[in-house]
């Protein structure tokens, strides 16, 4: 996925609205309740300035993808899984001695492999030259 300026709105408005919103909900299901409206209006306006944006920009159809935003691509998702498997292993065993339910744990290990993947194609978008260097 390449990541531009009409892509950054999606994310952040997904960000806000699946787990932003869950995170209040877990703590309490009436505030949960009273801003399943805002952060739903925020969402839809997110997507829509995202849209426009790609519209504007000639993203929408037109897909450029070279070698080395493929590069880019697959090397994060790879960071990532590690990253998150590493993770799922440390934070199970915290998860463990916690209590956790399995609704809290995956909601964490998937919160964490979103946020991670978007780093990590940050980081090595403004990288540049990916040599087969280790981060």
């Amino acid at each position: 996925m390449k990541l531009t300026r009409s892509t950054y709105f999606v994310i952040f408005a997904m960000l806000i609205f699946f787990n932003i919103r869950i995170t209040i909900d877990q703590f309490s299901e009436e505030i949960g309740k009273q801003l399943y409206i805002p952060t739903f209006i925020i969402f839809i306006f997110m997507i829509l300035i995202g849209i426009i944006l790609a519209i504007k920009d000639k993203e929408l159809l037109h897909v450029v993808s070279d070698e080395r935003t493929k590069k880019v691509d697959r090397t994060a998702g790879y960071y990532s899984w590690w990253f998150t498997i590493l993770f799922a292993w440390i934070y199970g065993s915290f998860a463990y001695f916690m209590k956790l339910t399995l609704n809290q744990y995956v909601f964490v290990l998937i919160t964490e492999m979103l946020v991670t993947i978007f780093v990590f194609h940050l980081y090595l978008s403004f990288k540049g030259d990916l040599r087969g260097e280790i981060l």
